[in-house]
């Protein structure tokens, strides 16, 4: 088999796995069931991936690599509410049932090396990548200098896997969308009176400034 079919064939089991995933759970899934959402048989599948564990890490590189892309196409030149807004936006769904398998392969790195090694991957480039954008955008004014960005990187990240937990639980989509942005202006010296950057009237993003709830 060429090696870009042997790919293209892993991504859409790895497709085929996460929606099978989302919908019953890491736990409950079997390869079996994977193999039926692909029409193939199962043996299909094991000329691709040992077992399920290795399937699953294969996905957690796949979803990182999806995020990452999702960061590295913001300019570190516009409103960094507005970077956090479009992250937001674009990972937090509404359904809970992707933030339970989200939580589910996390539980799994106390117990699966592998997990954890990529786990742990994932986390640090989750941090130092915005850590690394906010003192850009630090230097040229769009944030307070007076916070260290590695901090401010640490408080995002914490905050948004919080957020997946609120989701998680029940607490509307709306209100935590409105929530993050408050937080942000807060975190990002928005509001102060002090040392803050201006929020322009013309960013595409003002009216949800401006209209998310005051804490």
């Amino acid at each position: 088999m060429l090696p870009e079919y042997r790919e293209e064939a892993k991504k859409r089991i790895v497709e085929a796995g996460l929606e099978v995933m989302y919908e019953k759970g890491y736990c409950n899934t079997t390869m079996d069931d994977i193999a039926r959402r692909l029409d193939v048989s199962k043996p299909a599948l094991y000329r691709y991936f040992k077992n399920k564990d290795e399937l699953v890490i294969e996905s957690a590189n796949y979803l990182q690599t999806q995020y990452r892309d999702i960061k590295t196409t913001r300019s570190p030149d516009i409103c960094p509410v507005d970077t956090w807004i479009e992250i937001f936006d674009q990972i937090m769904s509404p359904d809970i049932k992707i933030h339970a398998l989200y939580m589910e392969i996390l539980g799994m790195t106390v117990h699966k090396p592998e997990v954890q090694k990529k786990s742990v991957e994932g986390m640090k480039h989750g941090i130092d990548q915005p850590a690394h954008e906010i003192a850009e955008q630090q230097q040229k004014g769009l944030i307070p200098a007076k916070t260290d960005p590695r901090t401010l990187a640490l408080a995002i990240v914490s905050l948004f896997n919080g957020m997946r937990v609120l989701i998680l639980l029940g607490v509307d989509w709306n209100e935590v969308r409105s929530r993050w942005i408050e937080i942000l202006r807060n975190l990002f010296g928005m509001m102060g009176k002090e040392e803050q950057a201006e929020c322009s009237r013309d960013c595409k993003r003002f009216e949800d400034c401006n209209t998310a709830p005051k804490t």
